[in-house]
């Protein structure tokens, strides 16, 4: 986007969903005198003070410092800040995934913005990409074009790059996932989409899971329960979560699975045998299991971390000090390993700050949106201690 001052609302400081606790943030400090909050949006409220922008959250707490000179809404957990007339992307830490050093930063689908530094311009992605010589860079094409822009034709979005002898390139926008995945970028298989946002009557723009239920439904993972609802507290069953581990496998090996519908009383049978065919459930497990009853969050971080997207994620925090750190679940217990991967790559934190899961209890839908919106997407996951 290009710089606008103090657009209204902001996005989410994360919760406690099945361990899916928040982002880890510097101390918050409460709103300082004479400040003014903005609207929420996905948990964060833009907070302003001689003329210095950050964010707050729902407790009126800053978050994000004041130390920026514009900012704009979260949207899908990624802002666009200018921090001494350079614009860059920030996620709900403050951490940046864009840095600030751009003249101009116009988002487009992917989680890609056009790109304006002095007078060249070209294309940068808010996930790292190979830069073709064994090292990473987070820009897709090089800043040297007179111009770029998205144009609609014949009903087509269509990325085009001038360079500056007016020879022109056209790229369909729905081809940019796969140019992507050629580069290596990850969450290529769950592109965000710039716009698609849900209208749940009951997801408040201050929820701590507004993010998730927007990110999941963004991506295709979630939706409503009807009636324009989504029932974020409502438990999860064990048929429903093996449909959505199925769904987020079918998404990830690109097959068409998720795109079939079932019905009748034992509609998930077909999610269940998907499962089977792929190692996400064993056979003993599934002839054994009530599928009507809610699902523990011990089992959902089994099926979850059997997938194969989950097995292909990096690992971000220790293994072996995960293993330590979470007080109520130990080696050897059932699930105790599918826990610790799932923490050790960023998709778990706890549900209070001293890591703790709660293997026995629940898991909601809004817990179940936060666990597959950091499957998903690879800029949302947690590093537990820091780098």
């Amino acid at each position: 986007m290009r710089r606008r001052r103090g657009a209204r609302a902001a996005a989410v400081l994360l919760a406690l969903a099945l361990g899916a606790g928040p982002l880890l943030l510097s101390a918050a400090a409460a709103v300082p005198a004479g400040a003014t909050v903005w609207g929420y949006s996905e948990g964060l409220a833009q907070c302003e003070l001689d003329g210095k922008w950050g964010f707050v959250d729902s407790s009126r707490n800053v978050v994000i410092p004041l130390r920026y000179d514009s900012v704009v809404s979260f949207q899908l957990g990624i802002a666009a800040v200018n921090l001494n007339g350079k614009l860059g992307v920030i996620r709900q830490d403050g951490k940046y995934l864009i840095q600030p050093e751009y003249d101009t930063l116009m988002p487009i689908d992917c989680g890609l913005y056009l790109a304006q530094k002095g007078a060249g311009w070209g294309v940068v992605s808010i996930l790292p990409l190979s830069d073709g010589k064994g090292g990473r860079t987070n820009v897709l094409y090089d800043l040297v074009y007179a111009s770029v822009r998205v144009d609609e034709q014949g009903g087509t979005n269509v990325l085009t790059l001038t360079d500056t002898e007016g020879a022109v390139t056209k790229i369909p926008v729905y081809d940019l996932p796969s140019i992507l995945a050629q580069r290596g970028a990850a969450s290529a298989q769950f592109p965000l989409t710039r716009g698609k946002l849900p209208a749940f009557s009951d997801v408040s723009p201050r929820d701590w899971h507004a993010l998730w239920v927007d990110i999941a439904y963004n991506v295709g993972l979630v939706s409503g329960v009807g009636g324009g609802r989504f029932a974020p507290g409502q438990t999860l069953t064990v048929a429903e979560a093996i449909q959505l581990a199925a769904t987020v496998e079918s998404r990830y090996r690109g097959d068409s699975f998720h795109e079939e519908t079932a019905s009748g009383a034992k509609w998930y049978t077909p999610a269940v045998d998907y499962c089977l065919a792929n190692g996400i459930l064993k056979a003993e497990t599934a002839a054994r299991t009530d599928y009507n009853r809610p699902i523990t969050r011990r089992e959902a971080a089994e099926l979850f971390a059997a997938t194969s997207l989950a097995k292909s994620l990096p690992e971000l925090n220790d293994r072996n000090r995960v293993r330590t750190s979470v007080p109520d679940v130990h080696p050897g217990e059932r699930g105790a390993e599918a826990v610790y991967a799932l923490y050790a790559k960023g998709i778990l934190s706890g549900v209070d700050g001293g890591m703790t899961f709660s293997p026995g209890g629940t898991f909601t839908r809004a817990e179940a949106a936060a666990i597959v919106s950091r499957m998903a997407r690879a800029e949302q996951r947690i590093v537990l201690w820091g780098r």
